[in-house]
């Protein structure tokens, strides 16, 4: 496997596609590719690799667009005795068993906040395949001593979450700074961006009133309905460390939803403003 084929698989992975990689792993009698040769396929049906072509490879990715429904990888046996010379370009008589296997994404979590239910949200998350990454604008919120556990630690003003954050289709967000102010200035950078999921601790007057001025500055409906707020789901939590069980478990329970149906394919635009008005950078 070719460092190429890597990075081609990263790319689709990183532009939102799920992929599949298909691999033979054995064959039996005359066939045109040999143990080992691989092939990607793509959500959007984009191959990278070839592994023998013609109808064989037509067969092969109908198996892995299925992969890429349920997520469960699975063997395939193609008998290429019975396929014709024309489908095939050349005359075969063998047998050719495939693995085909989905290419799992990297969840990040980026957690806008270090204080008390960051601390917990963090502690719950990070046995649970989230890479996670804390931003807070005070370097003594934001360092490995306070989080020894998380990916990445990032001090710096809330103004510089999407310069100095990389946001994916695969990435969630928690927005828990220490006030309206720092939420608000997150929430505007976010729903520019290609988060597939985006929620924020609070109340839901709290909610009402940062939306009302987002809707003002011009963002639209579908960008406001991305914002799940009050954030996690209701178990009556009342500690930093109830709360984030109930918000970590929105999370998985989210990630399992988009993993059956297909993440969000998200492409914001830049809010609208009103003549003679440009859009507020900050509350």
């Amino acid at each position: 496997m070719t460092v190429r084929f890597h990075e081609k698989a990263i790319q689709w992975v990183r532009a939102g596609k799920r992929v599949a990689v298909v691999t033979i792993v054995s064959t039996v009698g005359s066939t045109p590719r040999k143990p080992g040769a691989k092939m990607l396929v793509s959500s959007d049906l984009d191959l990278y690799g070839t592994i023998g072509g013609g109808c064989v490879e037509a067969d092969v990715v109908h198996a892995a667009r299925e992969v890429l429904k349920t997520l469960v990888p699975r063997l395939v046996t193609v008998d290429i005795k019975a396929k014709s010379a024309a489908e095939l370009d050349m005359l075969c008589g063998g047998e050719i068993t495939f693995y085909v296997e989905p290419v799992m994404p990297d969840y990040r979590l980026v957690i806008c906040g270090g204080g008390h239910i960051s601390r917990a949200v963090a502690h719950v998350a990070q046995n649970l395949d989230f890479r996670i990454v804390v931003v807070d604008d005070r370097k003594q919120f934001a360092n490995t001593t306070r989080f020894a556990d998380v990916h990445e630690t990032i001090a710096a003003p809330y103004e510089q979450l999407s310069e100095r954050v990389e946001i994916t289709p695969h990435t969630f967000v928690l927005v828990v700074t220490r006030g309206h102010t720092g939420d608000e200035v997150c929430l505007r950078q976010l729903l520019a961006g290609p988060a597939c999921f985006v929620a924020m601790i609070g109340s839901r007057a709290k909610w009402a009133n940062i939306r009302k001025r987002l809707s003002d500055d011009g963002f639209p409906p579908a960008a406001l309905r991305r914002v799940h707020s009050p954030a996690g789901i209701d178990i009556g939590s009342v500690t930093p460390e109830e709360i984030a069980v109930s918000v970590v478990a929105q999370l998985v329970a989210e990630r399992a939803r988009m993993l059956r149906e297909g993440f969000p394919d998200h492409a914001p635009k830049p809010p609208k403003t009103r003549k003679g008005k440009s859009a507020r950078k900050t509350p």
